[in-house]
């Protein structure tokens, strides 16, 4: 039976997707899980950079159908020389299933 339950974790997975228009950077974290899932979603998002700190936390309940990639958000930034950004994305049904993913852009220079 482990290896069902390990099957079913692999088949489950959070990812990103990314596209740039001029300098606006835009990334749509997408779940795609095993089975359906009546889920809790929290998208943490945080920049620093020169202008500061700014963090946003979404919170919400999903119901995430099995085998269909869906999107849980749309963040856009304008992401200069110097700024740090991190995405950090957990869903869970409170029981069995807890995925958490990071997408990061870290300080840089140009």
């Amino acid at each position: 039976m482990s290896t069902f339950i390990l099957l079913a974790a692999l088949a489950s997975q959070i990812t990103f997707s990314t596209s740039q228009q001029e300098n606006l950077t835009t990334i749509i974290p997408q779940v795609t899980l095993a089975d359906a899932c009546e889920c809790q979603v929290e998208v943490l998002s945080v920049r620093e950079g020169q202008g500061g700190k700014s963090t946003s936390r979404q919170k919400n309940t999903l119901f995430i159908p099995a085998n269909q990639p869906i999107d849980l958000s749309r963040i856009s930034f304008n992401i200069r020389s110097g700024d740090a950004v991190k995405i950090i994305v957990t869903v869970s049904d409170g029981k069995s299933l807890y995925l958490s993913q990071q997408w990061t852009v870290p300080m840089h220079t140009h």
